[in-house]
């Protein structure tokens, strides 16, 4: 499926929900938990159910997106990643390497997601949405999401550009967390918000195999 030109379409937002629609119908029992074979994560996600936002604080240049990565390679449900990458593209062999199911993971490029793919956020066709450091987003946007997510049963993860701080908190998110490399033997989790507070440490061989970098 990964070979589909719509999962790796910039801007064709119907293009992608009607492959996205087509290929939902061949899929039974999609998996709603959030897993990633990795103890000490699993337990960060344990409470994380459908229809909650998960905020994560990932600066560039620490590689800290590798940490949400986990949660995408175990027979996930149909999942949208919407990402603003200052022109970036999407190297489908680069998410393979890491594990990625991209059998059931599509992309598509806005810096301003709410108001240019708002059908997405109407029906239930993709039970994850990942809103990747997008150039606006507003308290408005927020909120909206929030609701979307709650009515359809849809987990989503928004992804900001900076680390999260305790000062500023995020009534509509469940769980607020940042993640980044820590040195070349290890990764860090800083818990925010949520069931419990904190920082974990996660080995890098438990995340991935190779020293490569992935912002």
């Amino acid at each position: 499926m990964a070979s589909l030109p719509a999962q790796f379409t910039e801007t064709s937002l119907q293009q992608q929900l009607q492959s996205a629609r087509s290929l939902k119908q061949q899929l039974q029992n999609q998996p709603q938990e959030l897993h990633s074979g990795i103890a000490a994560l699993d337990e960060c996600f344990k409470q994380i159910k459908p229809g909650d936002l998960v905020e994560w604080g990932i600066p560039p240049g620490l590689n800290g997106r590798l940490i949400p990565l986990q949660l995408l390679k175990h027979q996930i449900p149909l999942s949208l990643w919407i990402y603003h990458h200052h022109g970036l593209g999407v190297f489908a062999s680069s998410w393979i390497s890491h594990g990625v199911d991209m059998q059931r993971l599509f992309f598509i490029c806005s810096e301003n997601p709410v108001k240019e793919l708002r059908p997405v956020f109407l029906e239930d066709t993709f039970r994850r949405i990942i809103i990747d450091a997008p150039r606006r987003f507003s308290d408005g946007d927020m909120a909206f999401v929030s609701q979307q997510a709650r009515k359809q049963d849809q987990i989503v993860f928004l992804i900001r550009h900076f680390f999260l701080s305790q000062k500023n908190g995020n009534p509509y998110a469940s769980l607020r967390i940042n993640t980044w490399q820590s040195g070349k033997r290890a990764f860090s989790l800083q818990l925010i918000k949520g069931p419990t507070s904190g920082r974990i440490t996660l080995p890098y061989h438990a995340v991935a195999e190779e020293h490569g970098r992935y912002n």
